[in-house]
């Protein structure tokens, strides 16, 4: 068999494999490697890296794009300096482990409007997905929709178990709309489900003391609460909108 044959034969059983990457890569990586002094492992290892990295970033893009995240944020471009409290950098930076995700821990990001709670969320589930983890985001109003449906259509419980699958679920907004006494159960459930089973991160305008309210039921708020926050990272963020910080910062230039 010929040098070329030979060639062809490996870069078909690659495709076969489906090692794409490496198949198309492998005329100039063997052009790359001659000549230089490496052991058989070390080459055979950069061999493998050919189709390692560029699957792995093209599982995290998947990952990214079936999250439903409405938006691409990132946790350096977070300006911690702009809050009066709430978090630390020494938490921030605990958090940024990802640690919390495999004890299926939870976060709550409490606080007003403006503060930069969804910022920090979608910035916890871009890295999640980056990372190697399935993340899933729905805003409450959309969560509440969604399994009134499912409730409606006998769904209820397949769609409970599919949400129970990301190891990180992501609800924003919970509070901005007050529940009526079936969707506190139905949320209820989904908190049930997760117990310490997957990590959540929640963000709320409100207090835990107004959830009774927010739910229309003291006892399903202090149920949901029980399990929420069993295992949590409570983040109470105060400060001035985050959104508004650049535009009032110009501000403050131009009159100072």
């Amino acid at each position: 068999m010929s040098k070329n044959m030979a060639m062809e034969m490996m870069k078909e059983r690659m495709r076969e494999l489906g090692l794409t990457f490496m198949a198309d890569g492998l005329d100039s990586f063997l052009h790359e490697q001659s000549g230089k002094d490496k052991t058989l492992a070390e080459t055979l290892n950069e061999l493998i890296e050919l189709e390692y990295y560029p699957r792995k970033e093209r599982m995290a893009k998947t990952r990214l794009k079936v999250s439903g995240m409405p938006a691409v944020k990132r946790l350096e471009d977070y300006d911690l300096s702009w809050l009066n409290g709430g978090l630390t950098v020494k938490k921030l930076n605990e958090l940024k482990t990802l640690s919390f995700i495999e004890r299926q821990e939870n976060i709550v990001l409490l606080g007003p409007s403006g503060t930069g709670k969804t910022h920090l969320l979608l910035s916890f589930g871009y890295k999640a997905c980056m990372s190697g983890f399935t993340a899933y985001y729905i805003s409450c109003a959309d969560l509440m929709d969604t399994l009134n449906k499912a409730k409606i259509t006998g769904r209820l419980q397949k769609k409970i178990n599919w949400l129970k699958k990301p190891n990180l679920l992501l609800i924003d907004e919970v509070g901005y709309e007050n529940l009526n006494t079936q969707e506190a159960n139905l949320f209820f459930q989904v908190v049930n489900a997760r117990y310490e089973k997957g990590a959540m991160i929640i963000t709320t305008n409100k207090s835990f003391s107004k959830w009774g309210e927010i739910m229309n039921d003291d006892a399903i708020a202090t149920a949901t609460l029980d399990r929420l926050l069993h295992h949590s990272h409570v983040l109470a963020l105060n400060g001035d909108s985050y959104r508004m910080k650049d535009k009032l910062k110009v501000g403050l230039n131009l009159n100072s």
